[in-house]
């Protein structure tokens, strides 16, 4: 019996209840999931958070859920698709230890899998040949350093700072344990590594100052900031090349979350002749056990087909670059890659 989710049992529930309420949201997207949680942030669950999964038909609450280690709103949307037309019987023989007249609240049981056709798991695995990646790197977080990925022939020294000085300070501490290429990471999901004109200033600045030249490369992780930066990332792109630095842009699933024109800046990331490679990252959390695809800021992934840099997943562990072949080649794009989020070591 394939397992879709594990549920944490709530005060009232019963089997029935469950199954009444597992196939009316069976099929809701990830997006519905969000809109019916505008208090929480999509990109910081929190095992043990309760949220509220809306009917797919309506906009009615008719579940709530618990998260667990690796949730995100996709991966969520995907596994309720997979327990369309579920019984009370079947929740009851998913679970043969416990007693369906004595659930206890916090009790954690299984609920099966009644639809597996439904689902589009970014797990399956391809029946064909494996594709071979030409670039595998990985990212060393500075204040906690890892083994690199096996293979690794480029290694990001990761910080989370925008400012260009605290990240060369910082990524001091990786640098000279880097496998293969050597790139610095400037930017991240946080204020620490939100993109500004001056910020973006600062870091042109610094290029042309050869303040990067021990590096082979930069990496600029754009997920959030101020609108209207198109041009000033244009220029800071340009130095860097002309720097003889490589240009590695990754962003927060399809596009930066946190950038209200983001959708302006893709198609100039998707255009641009200074950019070497674009990295959309297939994860919220760095925990998840399945890539996700959300969809960000109205970024098809079909889109990224058109790009002139070489597609180069970020994913949460090697494992998962099959899974993400598979997903990118029914949108026609081509993966050259993958760069990896979690420790090794």
């Amino acid at each position: 019996m394939n397992i879709a989710l594990k549920y944490t049992i709530l005060p009232n529930n019963t089997y029935k209840l469950l199954a009444k309420s597992f196939n009316e949201c069976a099929g809701v997207s990830w997006k519905k999931i969000e809109q019916a949680n505008p208090g929480i942030s999509p990109k910081y669950l929190t095992p043990g958070q309760v949220i509220s999964i809306p009917a797919t038909t309506s906009d009615n609450i008719v579940l709530h859920y618990t998260i667990l280690s690796g949730d995100t709103y996709y991966n969520i949307s995907q596994r309720l698709a997979e327990t369309a037309n579920i019984t009370a019987k079947a929740i009851e023989q998913a679970n043969p230890g416990v007693t369906p007249t004595d659930l206890q609240v916090g009790q954690v049981i299984n609920i099966p899998a009644t639809n597996t056709g439904a689902s589009t798991s970014s797990t399956q695995q391809p029946t064909s040949t494996k594709t071979v990646a030409s670039t595998v790197g990985y990212y060393d977080w500075t204040w906690s350093p890892t083994s690199p990925t096996a293979d690794a022939n480029l290694g990001i020294a990761f910080s989370g700072w925008v400012d260009p000085q605290q990240a060369l300070s910082d990524s001091n501490n990786v640098y000279n344990d880097l496998a293969g290429k050597k790139y610095i990471s400037l930017g991240g999901g946080n204020d620490n590594g939100s993109w500004t004109n001056s910020s973006l200033s600062e870091v042109t600045s610094a290029i042309n100052n050869s303040d990067f030249s021990q590096y082979d490369g930069i990496v600029y992780d754009i997920e959030v900031g101020d609108s209207g930066l198109e041009t000033s990332f244009k220029q800071s792109f340009q130095a860097a090349k002309k720097n003889n630095l490589s240009v590695l842009v990754t962003v927060s699933h399809s596009a930066p979350y946190g950038i209200s024109d983001a959708s302006t800046l893709m198609q100039s990331f998707f255009n641009s002749n200074n950019i070497d490679i674009l990295s959309p990252q297939l994860y919220t959390t760095g925990n998840e056990t399945e890539n996700d695809y959300a969809i960000s800021q109205g970024v098809q992934w079909s889109q990224y087909a058109e790009a002139k840099p070489e597609i180069v997943v970020s994913i949460v562990k090697a494992d998962m670059y099959q899974s993400a072949v598979q997903y990118f080649s029914k949108v026609n794009v081509n993966l050259k890659g993958y760069l990896v989020w979690a420790k090794s070591g």
